[in-house]
C-alpha cells in the first residue's frame, strides 16, 4: 500500500514505542481510569483487552484528544498528544464501533468529505477498499449493516496511508466471515511496513490469539497484566477441583476464584501449581481465562 514517493521516516528512525502513557488519570466520579502506565511497541499488534466498562474506549478517546485527562502525559509516534499536532494525526487511522460520518452521506461522499483533511489521501486506494469490501459507492451510511459500516470506517482510516491504527472493538458483532476478512486486512497492513503498528481494543480473545503480538489487560480502569501473548500465557494456569481443598493459603494463590456448588476454578501463577495437591486438575490458561479471572482483581502492573 506504500507509494514510491513516501518520504516518511524508516522504522529505525521511529520511537521504540508508538504509544506511551504515563501517570494517566481520567476521573468520572463513579469510574476512574488510571493511574495508568502503558506502552505499545512500534511494529507490533497490541491487543487492549478487558470486560465491557474496563476503560478501553476511554483510553482510546484520550489518546485521540477526544477527552481531556485529569493528570498524566501521552504520546503517539513520539509526539505529545495535543489538539494542534496535525502532523502526527496524518499518520493515525481510527476506527470506532460506529461510523463518525453523516448518516445521509453516500460511501463516495464520505470519502470525498474526509480527503481534504489528509495530505496523503489516495482516492484510488479508497476506491480499492470500497471494491474489496463489496460496498455500494452510492449506498448511504445509514443503510449500511454493522459490518459494512466497519468496513467503510476502515477504508476511510487506511486511505491516507497511516502508520498507526487505533481500533475500538473492530470485529465486535460481526459474522465469522467478515471478522476473518478484517483480520486478514490487519495482517496485510502489518506485513507492508516494519513501522506499522496496531492498537486494538477487544473482548474477543480469539482475535488476539490470531493476530496480537502483545496484550494489555484492563480491569476497572487499571492495567492488571502486560506482556507478549506468549509471556502472559506462560505466567498462568487454570486450577479446578473440589471446594474442600480450599484453605486460606490456597485461596490467596487464586486470581478470580469462582465457586459453585461443590467445585471451584480460578487462575493461578504457574509457580504455584504444586501447592494444591492431587485432588485438583491444572490446565494451561487461555487468554479468555486470563481476562475473565483477572477482571475480578486489582493487581496493578507496569508496562
Amino acid at each position: 500500500m506504500k507509494t514510491s514517493a513516501d518520504s516518511r521516516p524508516l522504522a529505525t528512525e521511529l520511537s521504540a514505542d508508538a504509544v506511551s502513557v504515563s501517570g494517566l488519570v481520567r476521573d468520572f466520579g463513579r469510574f476512574q481510569l488510571g493511574p495508568l502506565e502503558l506502552t505499545v511497541p512500534t511494529g507490533y499488534v497490541t491487543g487492549l483487552v478487558g470486560a465491557n466498562g474496563a476503560g478501553k474506549t476511554t483510553l482510546l478517546k484520550l489518546l485521540l484528544g477526544l477527552q481531556t485527562p485529569d493528570a498524566g502525559a501521552m504520546s503517539l509516534l513520539g509526539s505529545p498528544v495535543t489538539g494542534a499536532n496535525v502532523a502526527v494525526r496524518e499518520d493515525i487511522g481510527v476506527v470506532f464501533d460506529a461510523p463518525f460520518v453523516l448518516p445521509d452521506w453516500t460511501v463516495t461522499k464520505a470519502g470525498r468529505a474526509i480527503a481534504p483533511f489528509y495530505s496523503r489521501w489516495s482516492p484510488d486506494l479508497f476506491d480499492s477498499f470500497v471494491q474489496r469490501f463489496h460496498l455500494d459507492p452510492h449506498a448511504t451510511v445509514k443503510s449500511l449493516s454493522r459490518g459494512e459500516g466497519t468496513k467503510l470506517m476502515l477504508a476511510l482510516a487506511m486511505a491516507h496511508q497511516p502508520r498507526l491504527l487505533l481500533l475500538d472493538e473492530p470485529t465486535s458483532g460481526l459474522d465469522p466471515a467478515t471478522r476473518r476478512d478484517l483480520l486478514d486486512l490487519f495482517a496485510e497492513f502489518m506485513a507492508a511496513d516494519d513501522s506499522h503498528t496496531i492498537l486494538f481494543s477487544t473482548h474477543i480473545t480469539s482475535d488476539l490469539e490470531r493476530l496480537a503480538d502483545h496484550v494489555r489487560v484492563l480491569s476497572h480502569g487499571r492495567l492488571v497484566e502486560t506482556g507478549t501473548v506468549d509471556e502472559v500465557l506462560e505466567r498462568y494456569a487454570v486450577v479446578r477441583g473440589p471446594r474442600r481443598v480450599l484453605t486460606q493459603q490456597t485461596r490467596s494463590l487464586i486470581h478470580g476464584l469462582h465457586e459453585r456448588a461443590d467445585i471451584f476454578d480460578g487462575l493461578i501463577d504457574t509457580a504455584h501449581t504444586s501447592g494444591f495437591g492431587p485432588a485438583v486438575v491444572i490446565d494451561p490458561a487461555t487468554l479468555d481465562d486470563v481476562v475473565v479471572h483477572l477482571s475480578t482483581t486489582e493487581q496493578e502492573v507496569s508496562a
